[in-house]
């Protein structure tokens, strides 16, 4: 589960200018040596062999022995990221062992017996599974399909969204998708990643009722969550319109998905919308936490490849030069934020996953002409 996150003070929209293509297509070369580099770091120091999985903290530490859910969601996301910028057969080894070991965190006796995925590795009686860590799963799987075209991960991520839209959506209170299954509160986190694997399920299997969900979830965002203030983006629900970077940029990447499988270029226009409006509303240089704002550059990413903006590209860049000049900390790990500052608290797998992460994806995108 992710914490909520408000909104920084909007600041200038206009991205730093990008160098020559030449300088591009080296720096993406060294982002794909760095995300080599982090992802062995990772597997020497969090993987634990006597636990069959990563722990939150190199010397064991943390909550549980075995690192949440969505401590984990960043490295297997950078494990899909590498596997797509270099498809080699070791890098798509490494995130088949993953994805299969990654298994271990569904629970079939969660949520009174109907199966979730738990914020708990291999545990069993979890109780109250939360449907924004079943949207992170669902994510991770579709990319790991994407890289290995393995349909054993998009049969995985059909039963995070079957439990996201069976029991998350509240078909008899208006709609919208509750935070857990308890019920507390509705937060656009669950409705945004639940929208994403949705739309990247419709296009991997053309299955209209897929399709049918991610337009009944962004129906109901655009009808109960906008936030005119700030430039139409997405609030957190239909009682509080904070706005939150990650969650644009999940239905950035949702609409562009859906612009492309549908052919319908209203779904491109609405992406742009929501990329410039977040330029306008969230620092350039994201200064949130790396977990959270990796998620939204990757939505950025995923404009930039359909529509060719350099703009976009243009952001992801500057975030990734300020990650590699100040998030390393004098063991070599990436335990800073991006700005330098500590990341709190220290020593986590999330922090360091989630810049080799932003790193994994500028490693597989091709420059822009400049």
């Amino acid at each position: 589960m992710i914490a909520l996150i408000a909104a920084s003070a909007a600041v200038a929209a206009k991205p730093p200018p990008l160098p020559s293509r030449e300088l591009l297509l080296a720096d993406q070369a060294a982002f794909g040596a760095l995300t080599a580099d982090g992802l062995e770091l990772a597997d020497e120091l969090w993987w634990k062999p006597q636990l069959g999985f990563y722990a939150a903290r190199p010397d064991g530490g943390g909550p549980e022995p075995v690192a949440y859910l969505w401590w984990t969601f960043p490295l297997f996301e950078a494990k899909a990221a590498a596997a797509l910028a270099t498809p080699t057969p070791a890098n798509k080894a490494a995130l088949n062992d993953f994805a299969a070991r990654a298994e271990k965190y569904w629970d079939p006796t969660a949520g009174g017996g109907v199966g979730a995925y738990s914020s708990s590795y291999n545990a069993r009686y979890t109780g109250n599974p939360y449907f924004d860590d079943n949207g992170w799963w669902g994510i991770a799987y579709m990319d790991a399909y994407a890289a290995t075209k393995n349909t054993r991960w998009l049969k995985d991520a059909m039963r995070a969204l079957t439990f996201i839209d069976r029991y998350g959506w509240d078909a008899k209170g208006g709609g919208g998708i509750w935070w857990d299954f308890g019920r507390e509160k509705k937060t656009s986190e669950s409705l945004a990643a639940g929208t994403l694997i949705a739309a990247k399920l419709y296009a991997a299997t053309r299955t209209s009722k897929y399709l049918a969900i991610a337009k009944k979830y962004i129906a109901w965002a655009e009808a109960h969550t906008l936030n005119p203030r700030q430039g139409n983006l997405y609030g957190r629900n239909a009682a509080d319109d904070t706005v939150m970077d990650y969650v644009e940029g999940m239905m950035i990447s949702a609409q562009v998905s859906l612009c492309t499988s549908t052919k319908q270029t209203r779904y491109c226009t609405r992406a742009q919308q929501l990329a410039e409006a977040s330029l306008e509303q969230f620092p350039i240089l994201a200064d949130w936490a790396p977990e959270t704002d990796v998620i939204y550059l990757r939505g950025l990413l995923d404009l930039y490849a359909k529509d060719r903006n350099p703009r976009w590209y243009a952001v992801v860049y500057a975030n990734a030069r300020a990650a590699r000049d100040n998030a390393r900390d004098d063991d070599g790990l990436w335990s800073r934020k991006w700005n330098g500052d500590w990341a709190s608290p220290q020593g986590t797998l999330y922090t360091h996953a989630a810049t080799v992460q932003l790193f994994a994806w500028l490693a597989g995108a091709t420059p822009p002409d400049v």
